[in-house]
Protein backbone atom coordinates (compact mmCIF):
# COMPACT_ATOMS: atom_id res chain seq x y z
CA UNK A 1 0.00 0.00 0.00
CA UNK A 2 1.22 3.54 -0.86
CA UNK A 3 -0.06 6.62 0.97
CA UNK A 4 0.50 9.90 -0.88
CA UNK A 5 -0.09 13.33 0.68
CA UNK A 6 -0.05 16.88 -0.67
CA UNK A 7 0.58 18.48 2.68
CA UNK A 8 -1.29 21.70 3.57
CA UNK A 9 -1.97 23.83 0.46
CA UNK A 10 -2.33 27.57 1.03
CA UNK A 11 -5.04 29.07 -1.20
CA UNK A 12 -5.33 32.56 0.33
CA UNK A 13 -7.36 34.99 -1.84
CA UNK A 14 -5.44 37.37 -4.11
CA UNK A 15 -7.43 40.54 -4.86
CA UNK A 16 -10.46 38.79 -3.39
CA UNK A 17 -10.12 35.65 -5.58
CA UNK A 18 -8.54 32.37 -4.49
CA UNK A 19 -5.99 31.16 -7.10
CA UNK A 20 -7.25 27.55 -7.05
CA UNK A 21 -10.98 27.00 -7.61
CA UNK A 22 -10.88 23.25 -8.30
CA UNK A 23 -8.28 20.51 -8.09
CA UNK A 24 -7.67 17.92 -10.81
CA UNK A 25 -6.26 14.49 -9.94
CA UNK A 26 -5.05 12.31 -12.83
CA UNK A 27 -4.44 8.61 -12.10
CA UNK A 28 -2.73 6.12 -14.42
CA UNK A 29 -2.53 2.35 -13.86
CA UNK A 30 0.44 1.04 -15.87
CA UNK A 31 -0.13 -2.57 -14.83
CA UNK A 32 -1.35 -4.49 -17.94
CA UNK A 33 -3.08 -7.23 -15.91
CA UNK A 34 -4.21 -6.09 -12.46
CA UNK A 35 -6.62 -3.38 -11.36
CA UNK A 36 -5.77 -1.07 -8.46
CA UNK A 37 -7.92 0.59 -5.80
CA UNK A 38 -7.42 4.30 -5.03
CA UNK A 39 -9.02 6.14 -2.08
CA UNK A 40 -9.12 9.94 -2.43
CA UNK A 41 -9.73 11.99 0.73
CA UNK A 42 -9.80 15.79 0.84
CA UNK A 43 -9.71 17.86 4.03
CA UNK A 44 -10.62 21.50 4.73
CA UNK A 45 -8.05 23.14 7.02
CA UNK A 46 -9.95 25.90 8.83
CA UNK A 47 -8.88 25.68 12.44
CA UNK A 48 -9.92 22.02 12.42
CA UNK A 49 -9.22 19.35 9.82
CA UNK A 50 -12.60 18.38 8.27
CA UNK A 51 -13.15 15.64 5.67
CA UNK A 52 -15.06 16.99 2.66
CA UNK A 53 -14.09 14.53 -0.12
CA UNK A 54 -14.09 10.75 0.22
CA UNK A 55 -14.18 8.63 -2.94
CA UNK A 56 -12.87 5.10 -3.52
CA UNK A 57 -12.02 4.28 -7.15
CA UNK A 58 -11.12 1.03 -8.89
CA UNK A 59 -8.90 1.73 -11.91
CA UNK A 60 -8.67 -1.00 -14.54
CA UNK A 61 -5.40 -2.28 -16.11
CA UNK A 62 -3.78 0.23 -18.51
CA UNK A 63 -6.51 2.76 -17.67
CA UNK A 64 -6.27 6.52 -17.09
CA UNK A 65 -8.90 8.62 -15.34
CA UNK A 66 -9.30 12.16 -14.00
CA UNK A 67 -11.21 13.41 -10.96
CA UNK A 68 -12.08 17.08 -10.33
CA UNK A 69 -13.03 18.40 -6.90
CA UNK A 70 -14.17 21.72 -5.46
CA UNK A 71 -11.26 23.67 -3.90
CA UNK A 72 -12.38 27.29 -3.45
CA UNK A 73 -11.09 27.10 0.12
CA UNK A 74 -8.47 29.07 2.07
CA UNK A 75 -6.48 25.94 2.91
CA UNK A 76 -6.82 22.23 2.23
CA UNK A 77 -4.89 19.00 1.79
CA UNK A 78 -5.43 15.63 0.11
CA UNK A 79 -4.45 12.07 1.04
CA UNK A 80 -4.38 9.47 -1.77
CA UNK A 81 -4.12 5.82 -0.74
CA UNK A 82 -3.19 3.22 -3.40
CA UNK A 83 -3.77 -0.40 -2.36
CA UNK A 84 -2.99 -3.85 -3.74
CA UNK A 85 -2.70 -5.71 -6.00
CA UNK A 86 -0.45 -3.24 -7.88
CA UNK A 87 0.26 0.04 -6.04
CA UNK A 88 3.76 0.27 -7.51
CA UNK A 89 2.25 0.61 -11.02
CA UNK A 90 -0.04 3.55 -10.22
CA UNK A 91 1.03 7.12 -11.10
CA UNK A 92 -0.80 10.13 -9.65
CA UNK A 93 -0.55 13.86 -10.42
CA UNK A 94 -2.33 16.67 -8.54
CA UNK A 95 -3.09 20.06 -10.16
CA UNK A 96 -4.81 23.29 -9.24
CA UNK A 97 -7.21 24.97 -11.69
CA UNK A 98 -8.53 28.54 -11.78
CA UNK A 99 -12.12 29.66 -12.42
CA UNK A 100 -11.55 29.30 -16.19
CA UNK A 101 -10.44 25.69 -15.79
CA UNK A 102 -6.80 26.45 -16.66
CA UNK A 103 -3.99 24.63 -14.85
CA UNK A 104 -2.20 27.00 -12.51
CA UNK A 105 -0.06 24.79 -10.25
CA UNK A 106 1.31 21.28 -10.05
CA UNK A 107 1.10 20.36 -6.39
CA UNK A 108 3.70 17.99 -5.06
CA UNK A 109 2.66 14.57 -3.71
CA UNK A 110 4.97 12.82 -1.24
CA UNK A 111 4.89 9.58 0.69
CA UNK A 112 3.34 9.69 4.12
CA UNK A 113 6.04 9.83 6.82
CA UNK A 114 4.73 6.47 7.93
CA UNK A 115 6.28 4.92 4.81
CA UNK A 116 9.59 6.75 4.47
CA UNK A 117 11.20 9.76 2.80
CA UNK A 118 9.80 11.97 0.06
CA UNK A 119 9.74 10.60 -3.50
CA UNK A 120 7.96 11.46 -6.69
CA UNK A 121 4.67 9.62 -7.13
CA UNK A 122 5.69 7.58 -10.11
CA UNK A 123 9.07 6.52 -8.68
CA UNK A 124 8.05 4.28 -5.86
CA UNK A 125 11.03 2.35 -4.56
CA UNK A 126 10.95 -1.41 -4.05
CA UNK A 127 9.63 -2.58 -0.74
CA UNK A 128 12.41 -3.85 1.51
CA UNK A 129 12.40 -7.37 2.90
CA UNK A 130 10.40 -7.90 6.01
CA UNK A 131 12.58 -8.09 9.09
CA UNK A 132 12.65 -11.17 11.26
CA UNK A 133 9.95 -11.38 13.85
CA UNK A 134 11.25 -10.94 17.37
CA UNK A 135 10.91 -13.65 19.97
CA UNK A 136 7.65 -13.76 21.78
CA UNK A 137 7.97 -12.54 25.33
CA UNK A 138 7.34 -14.81 28.27
CA UNK A 139 3.71 -14.98 29.28
CA UNK A 140 3.17 -13.35 32.65
CA UNK A 141 2.05 -15.44 35.58
CA UNK A 142 -1.69 -15.66 36.04
CA UNK A 143 -2.99 -13.65 38.96
CA UNK A 144 -4.32 -15.48 41.99
CA UNK A 145 -8.02 -16.21 42.11
CA UNK A 146 -9.84 -14.29 44.80
CA UNK A 147 -11.25 -16.19 47.80
CA UNK A 148 -14.85 -17.41 47.52
CA UNK A 149 -17.18 -15.56 49.80
CA UNK A 150 -18.72 -17.38 52.80
CA UNK A 151 -22.11 -19.03 52.31
CA UNK A 152 -24.87 -17.33 54.27
CA UNK A 153 -26.46 -19.15 57.25
CA UNK A 154 -29.61 -21.23 56.60
CA UNK A 155 -32.65 -19.84 58.32
CA UNK A 156 -34.25 -21.82 61.25
CA UNK A 157 -37.12 -24.23 60.44
CA UNK A 158 -40.45 -23.19 62.03
CA UNK A 159 -41.99 -25.33 64.87
CA UNK A 160 -44.54 -28.06 63.94
CA UNK A 161 -48.05 -27.35 65.23
CA UNK A 162 -49.63 -29.56 68.05
CA UNK A 163 -51.68 -32.63 66.91
CA UNK A 164 -55.29 -32.65 68.25
CA UNK A 165 -56.48 -35.47 70.69
CA UNK A 166 -58.35 -38.56 69.35
CA UNK A 167 -61.98 -38.98 70.56
CA UNK A 168 -63.03 -41.95 72.90
CA UNK A 169 -64.35 -45.22 71.23
CA UNK A 170 -67.81 -46.38 72.44
CA UNK A 171 -68.24 -49.86 74.26
CA UNK A 172 -69.29 -53.01 72.25
CA UNK A 173 -72.81 -54.40 73.07
CA UNK A 174 -73.33 -57.98 74.71
CA UNK A 175 -73.93 -61.11 72.41
CA UNK A 176 -77.45 -62.64 72.66
CA UNK A 177 -77.95 -66.31 74.09
CA UNK A 178 -78.33 -69.37 71.71
CA UNK A 179 -81.86 -70.89 71.46
CA UNK A 180 -82.78 -74.58 72.87
CA UNK A 181 -82.42 -77.63 70.51
CA UNK A 182 -85.70 -79.55 69.97
CA UNK A 183 -86.14 -83.34 71.21
CA UNK A 184 -85.48 -86.31 68.74
CA UNK A 185 -88.65 -88.27 67.75
CA UNK A 186 -89.22 -92.10 68.82
CA UNK A 187 -88.10 -95.06 66.47
CA UNK A 188 -91.02 -97.14 64.93
CA UNK A 189 -91.64 -101.03 65.79
CA UNK A 190 -89.93 -103.83 63.66
CA UNK A 191 -92.44 -106.07 61.67
CA UNK A 192 -92.99 -109.95 62.50
CA UNK A 193 -90.82 -112.70 60.84
CA UNK A 194 -92.76 -115.16 58.59
CA UNK A 195 -93.07 -118.99 59.46
CA UNK A 196 -90.33 -121.47 58.31
CA UNK A 197 -91.51 -124.27 55.80
CA UNK A 198 -91.50 -128.17 56.56
CA UNK A 199 -88.30 -130.16 56.20
CA UNK A 200 -88.73 -133.25 53.88
CA UNK A 201 -88.16 -136.96 55.11
CA UNK A 202 -84.56 -138.31 55.47
CA UNK A 203 -83.56 -141.26 53.20
CA UNK A 204 -81.59 -144.47 54.07
CA UNK A 205 -78.20 -144.53 55.42
CA UNK A 206 -76.62 -144.04 52.04
CA UNK A 207 -79.72 -143.02 50.08
CA UNK A 208 -80.01 -139.83 48.15
CA UNK A 209 -80.79 -136.66 49.80
CA UNK A 210 -84.28 -135.77 49.17
CA UNK A 211 -85.24 -132.66 47.35
CA UNK A 212 -85.27 -129.46 49.29
CA UNK A 213 -88.69 -128.53 50.12
CA UNK A 214 -90.27 -125.46 48.77
CA UNK A 215 -89.46 -122.27 50.61
CA UNK A 216 -92.45 -121.06 52.25
CA UNK A 217 -93.86 -117.78 51.32
CA UNK A 218 -92.29 -114.73 52.97
CA UNK A 219 -94.49 -113.33 55.52
CA UNK A 220 -95.84 -109.90 55.07
CA UNK A 221 -93.61 -107.03 56.18
CA UNK A 222 -94.85 -105.39 59.19
CA UNK A 223 -95.89 -101.84 59.00
CA UNK A 224 -93.18 -99.18 59.41
CA UNK A 225 -93.43 -97.50 62.64
CA UNK A 226 -94.49 -93.92 62.62
CA UNK A 227 -91.58 -91.46 62.67
CA UNK A 228 -91.65 -89.32 65.66
CA UNK A 229 -92.36 -85.62 65.10
CA UNK A 230 -89.36 -83.33 64.72
CA UNK A 231 -88.96 -81.11 67.63
CA UNK A 232 -89.42 -77.37 67.13
CA UNK A 233 -86.33 -75.31 66.31
CA UNK A 234 -85.49 -73.17 69.20
CA UNK A 235 -85.77 -69.36 68.71
CA UNK A 236 -82.64 -67.27 68.23
CA UNK A 237 -81.82 -65.26 71.20
CA UNK A 238 -82.32 -61.51 70.92
CA UNK A 239 -79.25 -59.36 70.08
CA UNK A 240 -78.00 -57.54 73.05
CA UNK A 241 -78.31 -53.75 73.02
CA UNK A 242 -75.42 -51.60 71.68
CA UNK A 243 -73.53 -49.91 74.39
CA UNK A 244 -74.21 -46.18 74.69
CA UNK A 245 -71.89 -43.68 72.90
CA UNK A 246 -69.86 -41.63 75.24
CA UNK A 247 -71.17 -38.11 75.79
CA UNK A 248 -69.55 -35.24 73.79
CA UNK A 249 -67.86 -32.81 76.00
CA UNK A 250 -69.54 -29.42 76.28
CA UNK A 251 -68.25 -26.62 73.95
CA UNK A 252 -66.50 -23.94 75.82
CA UNK A 253 -68.17 -20.55 75.95
CA UNK A 254 -67.11 -18.04 73.25
CA UNK A 255 -65.28 -15.16 74.71
CA UNK A 256 -66.88 -11.75 74.45
CA UNK A 257 -65.86 -9.68 71.34
CA UNK A 258 -63.68 -6.80 72.28
CA UNK A 259 -64.77 -3.26 71.48
CA UNK A 260 -63.66 -1.89 68.04
CA UNK A 261 -61.00 0.71 68.44
CA UNK A 262 -61.53 4.22 67.13
CA UNK A 263 -60.46 4.89 63.48
CA UNK A 264 -57.28 6.92 63.38
CA UNK A 265 -56.99 10.25 61.57
CA UNK A 266 -56.15 9.94 57.81
CA UNK A 267 -52.65 11.19 57.13
CA UNK A 268 -51.95 13.97 54.64
CA UNK A 269 -51.52 12.94 50.95
CA UNK A 270 -47.87 12.89 49.92
CA UNK A 271 -46.46 14.85 46.96
CA UNK A 272 -46.98 13.31 43.53
CA UNK A 273 -43.69 12.01 42.18
CA UNK A 274 -42.23 13.20 38.88
CA UNK A 275 -43.64 11.58 35.75
CA UNK A 276 -41.37 8.81 34.50
CA UNK A 277 -39.75 9.01 31.03
CA UNK A 278 -39.58 6.44 28.23
CA UNK A 279 -36.23 4.70 27.93
CA UNK A 280 -34.40 5.45 24.64
CA UNK A 281 -35.02 2.76 22.00
CA UNK A 282 -31.93 2.26 19.80
CA UNK A 283 -34.14 0.87 17.00
CA UNK A 284 -36.27 4.05 16.84
CA UNK A 285 -34.18 7.18 17.28
CA UNK A 286 -35.64 10.71 16.84
CA UNK A 287 -33.90 13.90 15.69
CA UNK A 288 -35.11 17.52 15.67
CA UNK A 289 -32.83 20.34 14.51
CA UNK A 290 -31.68 22.50 17.41
CA UNK A 291 -32.96 20.27 20.24
CA UNK A 292 -30.65 20.42 23.27
CA UNK A 293 -29.85 17.69 25.78
CA UNK A 294 -32.13 15.07 24.22
CA UNK A 295 -31.76 11.32 24.58
CA UNK A 296 -33.18 10.30 21.18
CA UNK A 297 -36.75 9.56 22.24
CA UNK A 298 -39.68 11.16 20.44
CA UNK A 299 -40.38 13.26 23.55
CA UNK A 300 -36.72 14.35 23.83
CA UNK A 301 -35.02 14.06 20.41
CA UNK A 302 -31.36 14.56 19.53
CA UNK A 303 -30.43 17.90 17.97
CA UNK A 304 -28.42 16.64 14.93
CA UNK A 305 -28.68 13.88 12.35
CA UNK A 306 -25.13 12.75 13.20
CA UNK A 307 -26.21 12.07 16.80
CA UNK A 308 -29.08 9.93 15.53
CA UNK A 309 -26.85 7.94 13.16
CA UNK A 310 -24.35 7.36 15.96
CA UNK A 311 -27.03 6.11 18.38
CA UNK A 312 -29.15 3.91 16.09
CA UNK A 313 -28.65 0.14 16.06
CA UNK A 314 -28.35 -1.91 12.82
CA UNK A 315 -31.80 -2.40 11.18
CA UNK A 316 -33.14 0.57 13.20
CA UNK A 317 -34.68 3.84 11.99
CA UNK A 318 -33.50 7.43 12.47
CA UNK A 319 -36.65 9.60 12.37
CA UNK A 320 -35.59 13.06 11.13
CA UNK A 321 -38.51 15.31 12.17
CA UNK A 322 -39.70 18.25 10.06
CA UNK A 323 -37.21 21.18 10.15
CA UNK A 324 -34.35 22.67 8.12
CA UNK A 325 -31.00 20.95 8.79
CA UNK A 326 -27.93 22.98 7.73
CA UNK A 327 -25.11 20.62 6.62
CA UNK A 328 -21.47 21.70 6.74
CA UNK A 329 -19.76 18.32 7.32
CA UNK A 330 -20.11 14.81 5.94
CA UNK A 331 -22.38 12.22 7.59
CA UNK A 332 -21.30 8.61 6.96
CA UNK A 333 -23.79 5.75 7.42
CA UNK A 334 -22.31 2.25 7.72
CA UNK A 335 -24.82 0.23 9.75
CA UNK A 336 -26.61 -2.65 8.04
CA UNK A 337 -30.31 -2.19 7.33
CA UNK A 338 -30.62 1.32 8.81
CA UNK A 339 -33.41 3.60 7.50
CA UNK A 340 -32.97 7.39 7.44
CA UNK A 341 -36.63 8.56 7.46
CA UNK A 342 -37.56 12.12 6.56
CA UNK A 343 -40.88 13.74 7.46
CA UNK A 344 -42.94 16.46 5.72
CA UNK A 345 -40.91 19.71 5.67
CA UNK A 346 -37.64 17.90 6.48
CA UNK A 347 -35.09 19.91 4.45
CA UNK A 348 -31.38 19.12 4.09
CA UNK A 349 -29.65 22.46 3.29
CA UNK A 350 -26.04 22.03 2.14
CA UNK A 351 -23.91 25.05 3.15
CA UNK A 352 -20.38 23.87 2.29
CA UNK A 353 -18.60 21.91 -0.41
CA UNK A 354 -18.96 18.58 1.36
CA UNK A 355 -20.88 15.43 0.50
CA UNK A 356 -23.84 15.46 2.92
CA UNK A 357 -24.34 11.67 3.03
CA UNK A 358 -21.81 8.91 2.34
CA UNK A 359 -23.57 5.54 2.52
CA UNK A 360 -21.58 2.30 2.60
CA UNK A 361 -22.15 -1.19 3.99
CA UNK A 362 -25.46 -2.86 3.06
CA UNK A 363 -29.20 -2.34 3.04
CA UNK A 364 -29.41 1.38 3.95
CA UNK A 365 -32.59 3.29 2.96
CA UNK A 366 -32.91 7.09 2.51
CA UNK A 367 -36.61 7.97 2.35
CA UNK A 368 -38.69 11.17 2.24
CA UNK A 369 -36.19 14.09 2.28
CA UNK A 370 -35.95 17.41 0.44
CA UNK A 371 -32.27 18.16 -0.32
CA UNK A 372 -30.85 21.41 -1.75
CA UNK A 373 -27.97 23.85 -1.22
CA UNK A 374 -27.43 27.57 -0.70
CA UNK A 375 -24.90 27.64 -3.60
CA UNK A 376 -24.02 25.26 -6.45
CA UNK A 377 -21.26 23.06 -5.00
CA UNK A 378 -19.23 20.61 -7.11
CA UNK A 379 -20.27 17.63 -5.00
CA UNK A 380 -23.07 15.09 -4.94
CA UNK A 381 -25.77 15.04 -2.25
CA UNK A 382 -25.53 11.25 -1.75
CA UNK A 383 -22.50 9.02 -2.45
CA UNK A 384 -23.18 5.26 -2.41
CA UNK A 385 -20.93 2.24 -2.02
CA UNK A 386 -21.72 -1.31 -0.88
CA UNK A 387 -24.80 -3.40 -1.60
CA UNK A 388 -28.59 -3.21 -1.75
CA UNK A 389 -29.19 0.43 -0.81
CA UNK A 390 -32.50 2.20 -1.61
CA UNK A 391 -33.04 5.92 -2.32
CA UNK A 392 -36.77 6.68 -2.60
CA UNK A 393 -39.42 9.42 -2.28
CA UNK A 394 -36.88 12.27 -2.13
CA UNK A 395 -36.79 15.65 -3.88
CA UNK A 396 -33.21 16.71 -4.74
CA UNK A 397 -32.43 19.99 -6.54
CA UNK A 398 -29.76 22.66 -6.78
CA UNK A 399 -30.00 26.45 -7.00
CA UNK A 400 -30.40 27.84 -10.55
CA UNK A 401 -27.19 28.24 -12.60
CA UNK A 402 -26.79 30.75 -15.40
CA UNK A 403 -25.94 29.94 -19.01
CA UNK A 404 -25.99 26.60 -20.87
CA UNK A 405 -25.77 23.46 -18.74
CA UNK A 406 -22.41 22.53 -20.28
CA UNK A 407 -20.83 25.21 -18.08
CA UNK A 408 -22.67 24.42 -14.85
CA UNK A 409 -20.89 23.42 -11.64
CA UNK A 410 -20.80 19.62 -11.51
CA UNK A 411 -23.37 19.12 -8.76
CA UNK A 412 -25.24 15.79 -8.74
CA UNK A 413 -28.02 14.11 -6.84
CA UNK A 414 -26.40 10.67 -6.55
CA UNK A 415 -22.96 9.23 -7.39
CA UNK A 416 -21.93 5.59 -6.98
CA UNK A 417 -18.42 4.51 -6.06
CA UNK A 418 -16.43 2.82 -8.84
CA UNK A 419 -16.73 -0.96 -8.71
CA UNK A 420 -18.34 -0.79 -5.28
CA UNK A 421 -22.14 -0.56 -5.59
CA UNK A 422 -24.48 -3.42 -6.47
CA UNK A 423 -28.22 -3.90 -6.03
CA UNK A 424 -29.04 -0.16 -5.93
CA UNK A 425 -32.71 0.93 -6.18
CA UNK A 426 -33.55 4.57 -7.02
CA UNK A 427 -37.36 4.95 -7.05
CA UNK A 428 -40.03 7.70 -7.00
CA UNK A 429 -37.61 10.62 -6.62
CA UNK A 430 -37.70 14.11 -8.22
CA UNK A 431 -34.43 15.60 -9.53
CA UNK A 432 -34.05 19.05 -11.12
CA UNK A 433 -31.67 22.02 -11.58
CA UNK A 434 -28.62 19.77 -11.26
CA UNK A 435 -25.74 18.88 -13.58
CA UNK A 436 -26.93 15.26 -13.38
CA UNK A 437 -29.62 13.53 -11.35
CA UNK A 438 -27.21 10.58 -10.93
CA UNK A 439 -23.84 9.35 -12.21
CA UNK A 440 -23.49 5.54 -12.21
CA UNK A 441 -19.81 4.57 -12.23
CA UNK A 442 -18.35 1.33 -13.68
CA UNK A 443 -19.71 -2.00 -12.36
CA UNK A 444 -22.68 -0.42 -10.56
CA UNK A 445 -25.83 -2.57 -10.86
CA UNK A 446 -29.42 -1.75 -9.96
CA UNK A 447 -32.80 -0.33 -11.02
CA UNK A 448 -33.92 3.26 -11.78
CA UNK A 449 -37.71 3.28 -11.51
CA UNK A 450 -40.47 5.93 -11.82
CA UNK A 451 -38.37 9.04 -11.17
CA UNK A 452 -39.14 12.54 -12.53
CA UNK A 453 -36.17 14.50 -13.94
CA UNK A 454 -35.97 17.96 -15.59
CA UNK A 455 -33.56 20.85 -16.17
CA UNK A 456 -30.46 18.56 -15.96
CA UNK A 457 -28.04 16.88 -18.34
CA UNK A 458 -29.70 13.51 -17.60
CA UNK A 459 -28.70 10.20 -16.05
CA UNK A 460 -25.12 9.16 -16.92
CA UNK A 461 -24.41 5.43 -17.28
CA UNK A 462 -20.61 4.96 -17.25
CA UNK A 463 -20.06 1.19 -17.81
CA UNK A 464 -22.74 0.40 -15.24
CA UNK A 465 -25.58 -2.12 -15.74
CA UNK A 466 -28.76 -0.28 -14.75
CA UNK A 467 -32.39 -1.12 -15.59
CA UNK A 468 -34.33 2.08 -16.46
CA UNK A 469 -38.13 1.78 -16.28
CA UNK A 470 -41.07 4.17 -16.01
CA UNK A 471 -39.01 7.36 -15.64
CA UNK A 472 -40.42 10.65 -16.97
CA UNK A 473 -39.13 14.09 -17.92
CA UNK A 474 -40.44 17.56 -17.08
CA UNK A 475 -39.81 21.13 -18.17
CA UNK A 476 -37.36 22.77 -18.72
CA UNK A 477 -36.35 19.64 -20.59
CA UNK A 478 -33.05 17.88 -20.01
CA UNK A 479 -30.12 18.23 -22.42
CA UNK A 480 -30.50 14.43 -22.79
CA UNK A 481 -32.50 12.07 -20.58
CA UNK A 482 -30.14 9.05 -20.48
CA UNK A 483 -26.49 9.03 -21.61
CA UNK A 484 -24.73 5.70 -22.32
CA UNK A 485 -20.96 6.31 -22.22
CA UNK A 486 -18.15 4.46 -24.00
CA UNK A 487 -17.58 1.00 -22.51
CA UNK A 488 -21.21 0.43 -21.52
CA UNK A 489 -22.38 -3.05 -22.57
CA UNK A 490 -24.54 -3.65 -25.63
CA UNK A 491 -27.69 -5.74 -25.47
CA UNK A 492 -30.15 -5.86 -22.57
CA UNK A 493 -31.00 -3.88 -20.53
CA UNK A 494 -30.12 -1.04 -22.97
CA UNK A 495 -30.88 -2.51 -26.38
CA UNK A 496 -32.86 -2.11 -28.45
CA UNK A 497 -32.57 1.64 -27.84
CA UNK A 498 -36.09 2.18 -29.15
CA UNK A 499 -37.48 -0.04 -26.39
CA UNK A 500 -35.39 1.73 -23.74
CA UNK A 501 -36.81 5.06 -24.90
CA UNK A 502 -40.39 3.76 -25.08
CA UNK A 503 -40.21 2.26 -21.57
CA UNK A 504 -39.15 5.66 -20.20
CA UNK A 505 -41.68 8.17 -21.59
CA UNK A 506 -39.93 8.45 -25.02
CA UNK A 507 -36.62 9.35 -23.38
CA UNK A 508 -33.91 11.08 -25.38
CA UNK A 509 -30.96 8.65 -25.42
CA UNK A 510 -27.36 9.73 -26.08
CA UNK A 511 -25.61 6.49 -27.13
CA UNK A 512 -21.80 6.97 -27.15
CA UNK A 513 -20.94 3.27 -27.17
Amino acid sequence: MSVLITGPIDNTPVNGVRPTQTVSIKIENENPVSAATVLIQGYVLSGVRTLYVSEQITILPNAVLTRNYYADLDSFDYVITVTEPSPESVLVSFWGKNSAGALIAAHRLVYSELFGSENAVGITGATGATGATGNTGITGAAGTTGATGATGATGATGATGVTGTTGVTGTTGATGSTGITGATGATGNTGETGATGDTGPSGGPEGPTGATGTTGATGATGETGVTGATGDVGTTGATGPTGPTGATGATGATGATGATGAIGVTGATGFTGATGTFEPNPFNVYVLQGAVGGNGTQASPFGTIQQGVTAVSPTGTVHVLGATYPITSNITINKAGVTLQGYPNTIILLQAAVIPFTIIGSGVTVDGFTMTSDNPYAVEFIQLGGTNHTVKNNTIFGPPQAGPSTGWIVNRGIVTQIGNMTGLIVRNNIFYSLRQPAYFNPNTTGEIISNVVYNTRGFVNDQAVMVFSGNSWGSPQNAVDIALLVGTITGPPFDPITALSANNSTATIQDSR
